[in-house]
C-alpha cells in the first residue's frame, strides 16, 4: 500500500489507475462477491525514456481497464443466473398460490366458522 503512495506521486497516471482500481473493487464488494478480481497487476517499472513512460503507463491502464471489464462481465453473469432462478421460483409460486387460494375457499365453504360452531341466534332456528 505504501509503494502505490510512492508510485503515485512520481506517476501521474498510477493515480489514475488506482482510483480505478477502488471503484472496481467497491462495486464488487457491492455485488457480494468476497474477491473476484484476485490480486490486480501492479503498474510496471517504466523506463526513464519519456516515449517508453507514456507506452508502458498506457498500457497499465489498458490492462486495469480489461481487468475491470472482465470483472463486471462476471457480475453480469452471475446477475443472469439469479435472475433466471428468481423466474423459476415465480413460475414455481404462482401454482402455488393458485392452490392455496382454492383450498381457503374451500375451507370457507367446510369447516363452520368458529361464530356459527358456538350457536348463535340466527343459526338456531328461534
Amino acid at each position: 500500500m505504501a509503494d502505490e503512495s510512492d508510485q503515485s506521486s512520481t506517476n501521474p497516471i498510477s493515480g489514475v489507475v488506482a482510483g480505478l482500481r477502488g471503484v472496481a473493487e467497491n462495486v464488487v464488494r457491492a455485488a457480494g462477491a468476497v474477491n473476484p478480481l484476485g490480486e490486480m497487476p501492479t503498474l510496471p517499472e517504466v523506463a526513464t525514456h519519456p516515449g517508453a513512460m507514456s507506452a508502458a503507463q498506457l498500457g497499465a491502464v489498458r490492462s486495469a481497464l480489461q481487468a475491470q471489464r472482465d470483472a463486471v462481465h462476471a457480475m453480469q453473469s452471475q446477475l443472469t443466473a439469479f435472475d433466471e432462478q428468481l423466474q423459476v421460483l415465480h413460475r414455481l409460486l404462482v401454482p402455488l398460490a393458485e392452490w392455496s387460494a382454492t383450498w381457503a375457499r374451500l375451507e370457507e365453504r367446510v369447516v363452520p366458522r368458529a361464530h356459527e360452531a358456538e350457536g348463535s341466534p340466527d343459526g338456531d332456528g328461534s
